[in-house]
């Protein structure tokens, strides 16, 4: 997996990956708490419990991060016994 790199956030909102026409969710940052294991390029592992957690920076190498808010949905064949059902969605 290749490091992304942009300028600022904006350019960040446009490079993210999208998972466009692909099973995901998205996370709504809307400053409430995070507890989150943040793992950088540098090979330096932290743990954070944060508000307004939108952006992070590796206490190691000085390396910042915009949150991406998509998380990746992969496909179960067994249903776990804690399952969210998710209701019906209106179209957007």
């Amino acid at each position: 997996m290749e490091n992304k790199k942009a300028k600022n956030s904006k350019a960040a909102w446009e490079l993210q990956e999208t998972y466009k026409d692909k099973p995901h969710g998205w996370v709504q940052w809307k400053g409430t708490d995070v507890c989150m294991d943040v793992y950088c390029k540098c090979g330096h592992h932290s743990h954070i419990d944060a508000d307004f957690a939108y952006h992070v920076k590796c206490p190691s190498c000085g390396t910042v991060y915009m949150c991406n808010g998509h998380i990746e949905l992969i496909e179960l064949e067994e249903e776990p016994e804690n399952c969210v059902i998710t209701p019906e969605l209106d179209e957007y």
